[in-house]
């Protein structure tokens, strides 16, 4: 499995990168990174064997205890459903999954079992860690000041307010919208932040970057279904 490395911030091409953040698909690691690109914080970035095309997780042992790691993690519907749009849209050419959003939900393979089954293994892994720091999107979402000081701070990185304000504003929704509609994004981030189909929002991998989305598109009882096996894995929203 492949770490991936993308290229750092000129002012930081000589130094090393300072550890590892680990997700799910989906989870808003695109958006912490670029926030992060722009105050010079360098990282390492895996799915741990979540990909979609990838059949089975990597143990957290084998990332554990190496390194400095971040773990970012997203209400299990949310990540979900966005997953179903990136295996529908932006990676329709793999021919991964041929069915609707309600099928997306309960498939064994890329459903919502398999977001929670991830999430779970590695809250399990390292709920009593001091090598590892936990991130929601939703605290980057509803306090994106303190949660990316707190990130870069456990980093060991301690930029002014005026910087971290800054990166904020690179990162908002519609900044990085605007920028992979036109293909400004291409010289820094290639194909990861380019459009699929530019007549297509859902094709975008800046979809609609909200909080508690699924509710658009579950039924009342589709969303009791993904309650209940979030449930069973004792994962809450």
């Amino acid at each position: 499995m492949k770490l991936l490395r993308w290229p750092k911030p000129k002012a930081e091409e000589n130094s090393s990168n300072l550890g590892l953040c680990i997700s799910y698909p989906k989870s808003g690691r695109t958006w912490l990174r670029v926030m992060l690109d722009q105050l010079v914080v360098g990282l390492d970035y895996t799915h741990g064997g979540s990909a979609f095309h990838r059949k089975d997780f990597r143990s957290a042992d084998a990332f554990l205890g190496k390194r400095p790691l971040i773990f970012l993690h997203r209400n299990p519907i949310d990540t979900t459903i966005s997953g179903y749009f990136h295996v529908t849209k932006r990676e329709a050419w793999r021919g991964l999954f041929q069915g609707d959003l309600s099928s997306f939900v309960r498939d064994q393979r890329f459903g919502i079992e398999r977001t929670v089954r991830f999430n779970a293994m590695w809250l399990a892994a390292i709920s009593e860690r001091d090598d590892v720091l936990i991130t929601r999107y939703e605290a980057l979402h509803s306090d994106a000041l303190s949660e990316l000081s707190r990130i870069a701070k456990w980093l060991k990185v301690e930029p002014d307010e005026e910087k971290i304000t800054k990166a904020i504003d690179v990162g908002r929704f519609e900044s990085m919208r605007n920028k992979e509609s036109s293909g400004q994004s291409d010289e820094r981030y290639g194909h990861r932040l380019r459009t699929a189909d530019s007549t297509d929002s859902d094709s975008f991998k800046v979809r609609r970057g909200v909080v508690g989305g699924y509710k658009d598109y579950l039924t009342e009882k589709e969303i009791l279904y993904c309650k209940n096996i979030m449930e069973n894995y004792g994962i809450s929203a």
